[in-house]
């Protein structure tokens, strides 16, 4: 399974990231160290144009700002290229609000059950699901 990562602030989704690939996903992000969107950085490419694996699912780390940051953009291009998106708070138990405009087109979960469904999807015979 392979997963996008974006977030909020920077580093917020870097606590996600291992415990992603320890279940068994693949994890690409949206920007490069340097806060720079993979799309436009020199010499990479945006996860979503990979047409071998593409991500099957957009995890946005995030909190309770109203609006979308500029290191979210990710979910706008994932929605556009009909990929689902999760947000999931950057702590356990800190609220998640939903920007508007974003309401009937992303789920809010928590880390541990996106694990869990990563974890499920890792164990799936190949080509389940697809």
């Amino acid at each position: 399974m392979h997963v996008l990562l974006t977030e909020a602030k920077f580093g917020d989704c870097d606590a996600l990231s291992g415990p992603l690939r320890d279940n068994g996903c693949r994890v690409s992000r949206c920007h490069s160290r340097e806060g720079i969107c993979l799309a436009l950085g020199p010499g990479t490419s945006c996860p979503l144009d990979d047409r071998a694996d593409p991500p099957v699912l957009a995890v946005d780390v995030r909190g309770s700002g109203d609006e979308i940051t500029a290191r979210e953009y990710g979910v706008v291009c994932a929605l556009r290229a009909l990929v689902p998106v999760a947000l999931v708070p950057p702590e356990p138990g800190l609220p998640v609000t939903v920007p508007a405009g974003l309401e009937d087109r992303v789920t809010v979960t928590d880390a541990a059950s996106l694990l869990a469904t990563c974890r499920a999807a890792s164990l799936a015979p190949a080509g389940a699901g697809r």
